[in-house]
């Protein structure tokens, strides 16, 4: 193997280094514009949680009390009946009762269907579980850098413990994960 061949080998690992250098650039903008957006998408998501656990109460309390109010009406009804009312009152008082009936029926249905939050609360959570997990990645992406990178140890340690601490909670606030990177100026 001779000088030249040497030459040639240092050319394509300087040129496979421009590539990587590319590669990196290219997709570190994408990464930091999914980690600008992930905080925000997650209290999104769980604003949405809350605001339709709020409004499904609501709407349960006020079909709950349409129901006793139908459940007084069908039993007013019945009471009058029993007076033997004419055949024209009696007749309008049965159309009554048909009629509470029927939307104590759609009351139940509408129980029913209002299941859906549950469901899209469940659903709402796993995004926001993989959400969270996603920024998880992305911190442990950051800490292996500055593992790998040529800061001081003692700067490293201090950085890699922090984000540790913030990596074991549940949550992953994003203003810790600022603060973290401001704090070591990264």
């Amino acid at each position: 193997m001779g000088v030249e061949d040497l030459n040639n080998i240092v050319r394509q690992l300087l040129e496979e280094i421009k590539n990587l250098e590319t590669k990196v650039e290219d997709i570190k903008a994408p990464i930091e514009e999914t980690s600008n957006l992930l905080p925000s998408a997650s209290a999104s998501l769980q604003d949405v949680i809350t605001f339709t656990e709020q409004s499904t109460h609501k709407v349960m309390s006020l079909l709950d009390e349409i129901e006793k109010n139908s459940q007084k009406i069908d039993e007013d009804i019945n009471t009058l009946l029993k007076f033997g009312p004419t055949k024209t009152i009696n007749n309008l008082l049965e159309d009554i009762k048909s009629l509470n009936q029927d939307n104590m029926s759609k009351i139940i249905e509408i129980y029913t269907t209002m299941s859906f939050q549950d469901i899209t609360a469940q659903q709402i959570k796993k995004v926001i579980q993989a959400i969270e997990d996603t920024k998880r990645r992305l911190l442990q992406m950051v800490v292996s850098s500055i593992e790998q990178s040529s800061k001081d140890e003692e700067l490293k340690e201090k950085i890699v413990g922090k984000a540790t601490e913030i990596l074991t909670g549940d949550r992953i606030n994003q203003d810790d994960v600022d603060d973290l990177l401001k704090e070591f100026g990264l």
